[in-house]
């Protein structure tokens, strides 16, 4: 397994660097940024997970939400130990009722895309795949992180994207719990 941070030097082995590359700097402001992305992605995946716990509350509960030891019991008893991806599924049952059929499909595809991602972030670990010059040297090391059996490199680009997902995807289940909430407290 490769540790946060090591070097995947693949079969060549250590490269010398190019001039005025600095690979111990260059790794040093990368894991840092790597770290930002992880924490980005993580807060992002809960705030998500607690859309659609409250999504589960509001359908499950309907106006008895109001009572607090109804709410807690349905909380410790039935929420609580409902992983990430379970929670994606049992909002994926409610989800028709309130959402066209093709609103579900692209928020259930959307929901596992950011499921898998956020696995990878919480759980894998990642590394620096060194990028080579036309002289065989490092100029540049890609952080790299293993997502499902592939890998993805984390690039500016790609975190920019999977930014605007999340940010989507907080929008749309927010929306889905407060139409629930709105369609149970009538």
């Amino acid at each position: 397994m490769i540790e946060d941070g090591a070097t995947d030097w693949g079969n060549g082995g250590p490269r010398p660097a190019a001039d005025g590359f600095d690979i111990e700097a260059r790794s040093k402001s990368v894991y840092e940024w790597v770290r930002q992305v992880r924490g980005g992605v993580l807060g992002g995946a809960f705030t998500v997970e607690r859309h659609l716990s409250a999504a589960i509350v509001y359908f499950m509960l309907g106006d008895r939400l109001e009572r607090d030891d109804v709410q807690s019991a349905f909380d410790e008893g039935l929420l609580t130990p409902l992983s990430f991806e379970r929670r994606i599924n049992v909002a994926m049952l409610i989800a028709p009722h309130f959402l066209s059929d093709d609103e579900v499909k692209a928020l259930r595809g959307d929901l596992n895309a950011l499921r898998t991602i956020r696995n990878s972030m919480a759980h894998k670990p990642f590394w620096f795949h060194p990028e080579l010059n036309d002289k065989d040297q490092v100029f540049n090391l890609v952080p790299m992180i293993q997502r499902g059996k592939a890998p993805i490199a984390l690039t500016s680009a790609f975190t920019h994207q999977l930014n605007s997902q999340i940010a989507g995807l907080i929008d749309r289940t927010a929306t889905l719990a407060a139409t629930v909430a709105k369609r149970e407290k009538r």
